[in-house]
């Protein structure tokens, strides 16, 4: 297994190999500096399995979604910046997990195994944040915008919640990939959220009942 770790810090770095050294022994780690940096490595930087990013700034915003976009590898972003928006916005360009830098190392190892079996790590945060600005729906909005799903629609938020795509939520589910998407459209109108990963927080923090009759 081959990881890449991008970072600026060397200590966060060499701390980072050795957790992962741990988890994977034998695994192939290289450490390398700068976000943009990496990025202009191709190809070798698209060999990995696992990417681990430090994001120190805004401006690595737009390196890290283009890793996540054009590498198969699983990106996970490490960061001192923790508010809901910025986290979200990280989310939403498709990595697979955002770990705070001051979270414990027993944390963070449980959260790259998350992310090795195939799921999507979000901190606790996050998950127990308050609604923010006027962008957000207060949380009665919320119960409202649940009650008027339908039971499949409440399985579909099941699956969001447990960060699936839409092609993996039409297998398990049974349906096509287009009526998965008609569903987390309607998902979002009546939930009052702007994308899927604020409906998955919903889903996780609000344990959305399963659903008795599909539809």
């Amino acid at each position: 297994m081959r990881v890449l770790i991008v970072g600026e810090q060397p200590v966060f770095c060499e701390g980072l190999s050795a957790i992962v050294s741990r988890l994977h022994p034998g695994a192939d780690v290289t450490v390398r500096s700068g976000v943009e940096a990496d990025r202009r490595a191709a190809p070798d930087a698209r060999d990995p399995a696992l990417l681990l990013v430090e994001v120190t700034g805004a401006e690595d915003r737009d390196a890290v979604r283009r890793l996540a976009t054009e590498t198969a590898a699983k990106v996970v972003v490490f960061s001192d910046r923790s508010s809901p928006g910025f986290i979200r916005e990280v989310m939403d360009m498709g990595v697979a997990g955002f770990i705070p830098k001051n979270l414990g190392v027993n944390l963070v190892e449980n959260a790259l195994r998350l992310v090795d079996m195939g799921g999507r790590y979000v901190p606790d945060a996050l998950l127990a944040a308050q609604p923010e600005g006027f962008a957000e729906a207060p949380d009665g909005f919320i119960a409202a915008g649940q009650e008027k799903l339908t039971p499949r629609q409440r399985e579909v938020l099941q699956e969001l919640g447990k960060g699936r795509s839409n092609q993996e939520i039409a297998r398990v589910l049974g349906i096509s990939v287009a009526t998965v998407k008609l569903h987390v459209n309607a998902i979002l109108q009546s939930l009052g959220v702007r994308n899927r990963t604020e409906a998955a927080i919903i889903a996780l923090r609000a344990s959305v009942p399963p659903a008795e009759h599909p539809a």
